[in-house]
């Protein structure tokens, strides 16, 4: 979820917007159907909202949550910095910026690349993510 998430437009939490009858979402995008989570991550937030309101943005419950379980999944314990802003934008069509599982190394690479990531970080995060 948080890959998916902040690969398209940063990590801005947009990935949670629901669509509408004037905007299909990011969500909504047959390259984030099979991802999983949204509603844990609603209940978290409506419980923040209870204790603190206007605190903790999506994003901020976003990375902690997949910072947690790469910790639970035996991963190494690490900080994040908080404050991210939440965004109010969500389009289907920014999900093309997603790399296709039809990609050569050479186009992932480089896709990678134009968002700051070296080989060896993208290849970090390919093994994460399946």
């Amino acid at each position: 979820l948080h890959f998916h998430e902040c690969f398209i437009q940063g990590c801005d939490a947009s990935i949670l917007i629901d669509s509408t009858k004037d905007n299909t979402a990011e969500k909504d995008s047959p390259a984030n159907l099979s991802l999983r989570g949204y509603e844990i991550i609603d209940d978290i937030k409506e419980q923040l909202e209870n204790q603190c309101p206007g605190i903790v943005s999506c994003a901020d419950i976003l990375a902690m949550a997949s910072r947690d379980a790469v910790f639970f999944a035996g991963g190494p314990v690490y900080d994040i910095p908080k404050g991210r802003k939440d965004g109010t934008r969500s389009k289907i069509m920014d999900t093309i910026n997603l790399p296709a599982p039809t990609l050569n190394s050479s186009e992932l690479i480089k896709m990678f690349g134009q968002h700051g990531f070296t080989a060896q970080e993208m290849v970090a995060l390919s093994g994460a993510h399946t």
